[in-house]
């Protein structure tokens, strides 16, 4: 191994992925450090009085406080479609602080994955997978900021708040700079509830990048296997021993990592399907304007990359856990002795069972969900559509 290599080891590392993610749990407040501890405990205790405490409480008595006069059917389904997000994401903030301990202990184990890693295109995959997880945060982020930032602006086109918000002492139908106020401060509230939804849609398509990373790390080994020249069949032997103990750290983090996921995107798969119906009947009939209809647009942009990306991952996951069987097969074992055709025969037997994750143990995370997911909502639209409902309510 050349000196160029061994830097390499110690610059890059695969929890190196997580970085981004955890100054997202960090500044969302659920990330205690040894540092400033009282410190940052005021600032847990501030930010989640505004966020999670104070923004759904205004959601919901805003509702209370609307009357015939006032009442617009358009902010009330653009406001349904956020509080259910907003309560969506307070059950799964409590997720996440519940289950985070196991995340963070399946860092171990991709340090045990690391110290494997020797060979370039090995440790190359490494940087692929830190900087996918750096991406993946990064392209939440945007996508969620857009959707806030066009809501925003159709707020200030149409002269009425987003979700008109009961923020108790200051009413925007009153004067022009209240309106200003109420509508920044909604901004502000969506905003931040945006950036935790960030961590909560992000973590789980982020950890199974990082096991089908480590899944392509071991199927470039596996190819590799019995291939070297002047190497004795013990060494061949212990590479066969090698491979299968990769494997077992691999199944491991799959056990680690996928009870998780499956609580929370079972939650995850429901409120996107609700929020989709409610936000495709809105632009049918009752978006009235062109910013409406492009700030509902991107909101079910912003919805379906909650969960698009985990779906996409997931499915690459089980493509390439499904290969380690073949490719175990295609493996230079014909020269082999019986010592290691055995094992190997062992080893593709514990291949064979695939690394498929779950939303609460009754719907696959793949692609074909999503679809079904899109598919059923855009029924729903199509029907509304068909049925002519705007112009019979005469809008």
């Amino acid at each position: 191994m050349s000196k160029q290599t061994v830097k390499v080891i110690k610059k890059v590392a695969t929890k190196q992925a997580l970085t981004y993610l955890y100054g997202c749990f960090r500044v969302m407040g659920i990330h205690f450090t040894k540092s400033h501890t009282h410190l940052y405990l005021i600032y847990v205790i501030v930010i989640h009085s505004l966020t999670t405490v104070f923004t759904p409480i205004s959601f919901t008595t805003s509702y209370f406080r609307k009357t015939d006069e006032n009442f617009n059917m358009g902010v009330f389904l653009t406001s349904v479609q956020a509080v259910i997000n907003v309560y969506g994401c307070i059950v799964k903030i409590f997720f996440l602080v519940y289950y985070k301990k196991k995340l963070e202990a399946a860092e171990k184990l991709m340090d045990q994955m690391d110290q494997h890693c020797q060979a370039d295109d090995e440790i190359q995959e490494i940087y692929n997978i830190r900087n996918l997880g750096r991406r993946i945060i990064i392209g939440y982020g945007i996508a969620y900021w857009i959707y806030t930032t066009m809501t925003y602006i159709s707020a200030l086109a149409s002269g009425v708040p987003s979700y008109s918000l009961n923020l108790f002492l200051i009413d925007w139908r009153r004067s022009k700079l209240e309106f200003y106020v109420a509508s920044f401060i909604e901004y502000f509230l969506t905003s931040w509830t945006c950036f935790q939804q960030v961590a909560n849609d992000s973590y789980g398509t982020i950890y199974v990048c990082i096991l089908r990373g480590h899944v392509r790390i071991l199927l470039l080994r596996i190819r590799k296997m019995g291939r070297k020249v002047n190497r004795t069949a013990d060494q061949n032997l212990e590479e066969l021993k090698t491979c299968i103990k990769d494997h077992k750290e691999l199944i491991e983090l799959y056990n680690a990592i996928s009870p998780v996921i499956s609580r929370t995107i079972f939650l995850q798969f429901s409120i996107t399907a609700a929020i989709l119906g409610i936000t495709l009947v809105n632009i049918a009939i009752f978006a009235s304007s062109i910013t409406a209809m492009a700030a509902s647009a991107f909101y079910i942009v912003a919805v379906s990359v909650e969960i698009f990306p985990l779906c996409y991952y997931a499915n690459c996951l089980l493509y390439d856990s499904d290969t380690l069987a073949t490719e175990i097969f295609h493996s230079a074992w014909i020269g082999q002795d019986r010592r290691y055709r055995k094992m190997l025969i062992f080893f593709i037997q514990r291949t064979q069972k695939s690394m498929e994750l779950w939303a609460g143990k009754m719907f696959a995370i793949n692609l074909n969900t999503f679809i079904s997911i899109a598919k059923f909502s855009f029924s729903l639209y199509t029907l509304i559509k068909q049925m002519g409902i705007k112009e019979r309510l005469g809008l």
